[in-house]
């Protein structure tokens, strides 16, 4: 059975989902001069590739009919079928290297085998090293006569600036609407498949803009269905593909701050087999359209505000970038959660560690008191802050706890703060700190603590009541200040 994305692969202009690409070939392919070099940017699945064996068939056709070609000459045919030595694909992602350009150098300086142009089209070409874009450099500025380069990439800006002043750029877009729906009518017309308008509504709605995703659905829910699809079936469809957990309570429960609940969820949903990237794919356009309705531009309403949105739509945008280094499907948007809600990890050591530090109080009296180390604290501060900047940017967010014979206990109230100042150079610095404010040798240990609105915030001048970080903003706030 044909595969649908390469059954119905656009063979003229006119096929084109893309109108404006269509219109914008046109005026130029209907002239005599053609550019010999040239640049398709945009998105995956938007037709850049197919759209370039069309232009390589109109430059070799011998029966052209104004820009377009006839799709029925001997040359025509040749390019469609794949079967025609001069016209060359490349995939620059695996074939980056400046060897690889010299070979496509020597290629191209040999006269066509058959038709009147030979036509290099060069995938991804974003991929290519510094040195192999140098030597290509040479070969676009001065390319042979009969010889045509077609550039395709999803990452126009990492192409340097002399490569790209001297290409013809012709830019793709993801498909909007109306170009979608008529891909889809071409595959259901050719094929003779019964569907109404509201499951291609339903298709549609599911779809990031790609015209061959597009058509790979399609190709599915006619596997499964047959010639027949309604839109109970494209719904149990999609379902399948990404679970049951809806956008709107995945929001909500964001809200909530409910993070154990929607981690559980995933690993239900792993279970399932449900595509995660397709899920996360859909989720970040959600939240695109419930920023755009903060914003007064849309039409989808939710619970967050404005600034939670953007803060998660940078989590996904890091959890995307994780999926092709994970094999864990759900793992990346797992992280994402505990990123945006800066979930706090809850460890039974910590509290039996505060209950043990709690009995030896009433036991075991310090060196110095608990009243002399709150009331010297902001001098210790003083002493840290030239040694580490860092060190003393987090004690400023802590409370003197208590003394236990010569160790002073600090109350902590975020684990990485307690991680970082236990780290054996942290602690050396504090107790540095101590001994020359203390003149005697004591240790230095943070916990935990469990109510976070009676911490002391110290300063270097005074010693005042507040309210340490609550919020994760406020949390990066203190980050920011240390790290920069």
């Amino acid at each position: 059975m044909a595969v649908f994305h390469l059954k119905y692969r656009p063979q003229s202009l006119a096929d084109l989902d893309q109108l404006e690409v269509a219109k914008t070939l046109e005026s130029i392919l209907v002239n005599d001069d053609i550019p010999q070099s040239w640049l398709f940017c945009g998105p995956k699945g938007s037709g850049k590739t197919s759209t370039a064996r069309i232009v390589a068939k109109i430059l070799n056709c011998t029966q052209k009919k104004g820009a377009e070609a006839c799709n029925e000459c001997e040359n025509c045919k040749a390019v469609e079928q794949g079967s025609c030595l001069d016209i060359m694909e490349l995939d620059a992602a695996s074939n980056r290297g400046i060897e690889d350009v010299r070979n496509l150098k020597d290629k191209a300086y040999l006269a066509p085998m058959k038709l009147a142009k030979k036509v290099f089209i060069v995938d991804e070409v974003h991929m290519m090293t510094k040195e192999a874009f140098n030597a290509l450099l040479k070969l676009i500025e001065e390319p042979p006569k009969q010889t045509v380069f077609i550039m395709c990439t999803t990452d126009p800006q990492k192409i340097p600036e002399t490569i790209l002043s001297r290409l013809i750029k012709i830019e793709f877009k993801k498909g909007n609407r109306a170009e979608l729906k008529k891909s889809v009518r071409r595959i259901v017309e050719g094929e003779g498949i019964e569907i109404d308008e509201e499951a291609i509504e339903e298709i549609i709605n599911h779809n990031d803009g790609s015209f061959r995703n597009l058509q790979k659905t399609v190709n599915e829910l006619f596997l499964s269905c047959g010639k027949k699809i309604l839109i109970d079936e494209v719904k149990k469809y999609f379902l399948k593909k990404l679970g049951d957990y809806q956008f709107g309570d995945f929001e909500n429960d964001l809200e909530k701050g409910v993070g154990k609940i929607i981690i559980d969820r995933l690993e239900k949903m792993a279970d399932g087999g449900i595509d995660f990237k397709n899920y996360r794919e859909e989720l970040t356009e959600y939240f695109h359209s419930r920023m755009l309705f903060e914003l007064g531009l849309g039409e989808v309403s939710g619970t967050m505000s404005l600034k939670n949105i953007e803060k998660w739509i940078n989590c996904l945008i890091v959890a995307g970038k994780q999926e092709k280094d994970i094999n864990i499907g759900q793992l990346p948007l797992q992280l994402a959660v505990i990123e945006f809600l800066g979930v706090k990890e809850e460890r039974p050591s910590d509290k039996l560690q505060i209950t043990n530090e709690e009995v030896e109080e009433k036991i075991e009296p310090g060196i110095i008191s608990t009243e002399s180390l709150r009331a010297e604290w902001s001098k210790v501060l003083e002493v840290v802050k030239p040694v580490n900047h860092s060190v003393e940017a987090f004690l400023r967010a802590t409370r003197p706890k208590k003394v236990n014979g010569n160790t002073v206990i600090i109350e902590v109230f975020y684990p990485f703060h307690r991680d970082k100042l236990n780290e054996d150079k942290n602690r050396k610095v504090v107790e540095m700190g101590l001994k020359e404010i203390f003149k005697n040798n004591l240790e230095f240990k943070c916990v935990l603590g469990q109510n976070k609105t009676e911490a002391v915030v110290i300063t270097n001048e005074t010693e005042e009541k507040n309210e340490v970080p609550k919020t994760e903003n406020e949390l990066y706030d203190v980050a920011k200040e240390i790290f920069g």
